[in-house]
């Protein structure tokens, strides 16, 4: 059923749409993607330099750690989010749930980019930046699952693996914009600049996006339920009661993206500016390129999934990033350059995008209608919340604690390792379920 998802029962019926409904809805629902991953990238790009100014200790490690820790936590909020706005999503509407997730991501936003330092406000600054952080947590927690069901719900039968990857493609567009602002802020600033303001020009530019996007989502036209499925009453109590396996596998399923996004590109100039001790613009340079590949492959390998099936193309990508991860971090850490550091991004950025590509179309495959976007919602930010927010702590603990700077590719490569395992039992479940 699974492998040539197409035809899939489980995704109902739709009218099909216009070319011009199917594009307005991918930007409509990969708006506020792109603005929920360039605060992302924002905040850990410069994540030492708000480790001094909102989370300052003697110790800079310590005050790293809060900051990424921080990052962290606030993924904790995210399958709260999850339930709440993707259960409303699936009840009512997710045109509704889009535009509050969006709100409440500018939210956040814009109080990371306005509140005083540490030295202006003492811990009040430090608990305003959690805040934030905590409030853009729950809103992501609805953007993920409500955005992708928003696509597929619009998307041609035989097409769905192609406008879902748009959502990925998105993610690898918003690194590039994100890595030239930093790049551009590197260059143009001196170190007491950044400090001082600089760092909050990322944040600030992010804001602009917000009422256009807000405008575009409470614009698009709603998918009348009646072309769907019948609305259900109690969707995420549905998904955990009648679907628990299949909420479990996805979980495993979705563990190599989670950590393969916060590993290889969130995490980056973090690990290439503190651990391999490479300039500033050399790490950015690494997450442009990328994110350039996940930009352009993703449609690539979402076309594909929709012609050889999404399972075959995801399991050939977890065995290759399982295979190649460790030899790749080992390279750049033997030869820490800046040309290093490319080749081994390229290498890796096509085996996580040809991963990560085709599972927005396999986890709406595998759920009902009626709980879909919870289901794809419990896949995404359970394992964010468990394997992927965490990571940047875990890796910068690691590597303190070992010694190893070889520490991410493990990690990575035990993810590969997991989400192939799932990636098997899914199919054979699947088959059950034929």
């Amino acid at each position: 059923m699974l492998e040539h998802p197409a035809g899939s029962p489980s995704l109902g019926t739709n009218i099909e749409p216009t070319r011009f409904v199917e594009r307005k809805a991918i930007v409509a629902a990969v708006i506020g993607t792109t603005l929920e991953w360039y605060d992302l990238f924002a905040y850990l790009y410069f994540s030492v330099t708000i480790s001094k100014l909102f989370f300052p200790h003697a110790d800079p490690l310590i005050s790293l750690l809060a900051t990424v820790g921080t990052f962290g936590g606030s993924y904790l909020v995210k399958p709260l989010g999850a339930m709440v706005l993707s259960s409303y999503a699936d009840r009512v509407s997710a045109k509704s749930a889009l535009t509050l997730t969006v709100t409440l991501m500018g939210l956040g936003t814009a109080m990371i980019a306005f509140t005083p330092t540490y030295s202006s406000i003492g811990v009040a600054a430090t608990v305003v930046m959690v805040a934030a952080r905590l409030i853009q947590g729950f809103s992501s927690g609805g953007e993920y699952g409500s955005g992708i069901t928003f696509i597929v719900q619009r998307a041609p039968a035989a097409e769905r693996g192609f406008f879902a990857s748009f959502q990925i493609a998105a993610q690898g567009l918003t690194s590039v914009f994100a890595g030239l602002t930093g790049v551009v802020i590197s260059v143009a600033l001196t170190t007491e600049q950044i400090s001082n303001w600089g760092w909050r020009v990322p944040f600030v530019l992010g804001l602009v996006i917000i009422p256009v996007a807000v405008y575009i989502r409470r614009n698009i036209s709603e998918v009348h339920s009646t072309t769907i499925a019948p609305r259900h009453p109690t969707p995420v109590r549905e998904a955990l009661s009648r679907y628990p396996l299949l909420c479990l596998l996805s979980i495993g399923t979705f563990i190599l993206v989670s950590v393969s996004s916060y590993a290889l590109a969130f995490y980056l100039p973090t690990y290439a500016v503190r651990t391999l001790g490479l300039a500033p613009t050399s790490a950015f340079a690494a997450t442009i390129l990328t994110g350039s590949v996940q930009a352009v492959f993703s449609p690539i390998f979402g076309r594909l999934s929709d012609k050889v099936g999404r399972l075959q193309v995801m399991r050939t990508a977890a065995i290759m990033m399982a295979v190649i991860v460790i030899p790749a971090f080992q390279f750049v850490v033997s030869n820490p350059s800046v040309a290093s550091l490319l080749m081994s991004q390229v290498v890796l950025g096509l085996a996580m995008t040809a991963y990560q590509a085709p599972m927005p179309a396999l986890l709406c495959d595998l759920f009902p209608p009626a709980i879909r976007t919870v289901g794809v919602s419990i896949a995404h930010d359970f394992t964010a919340a468990t394997f992927g927010g965490f990571t940047p702590l875990l890796i910068t603990y690691m590597i303190a604690a070992t010694g190893s700077k070889v520490v991410p590719g493990f990690y990575v490569g035990g993810a590969a390792v997991i989400s192939a395992v799932c990636i098997t039992l899914i199919t054979r479940y699947a088959r059950t379920l034929a």
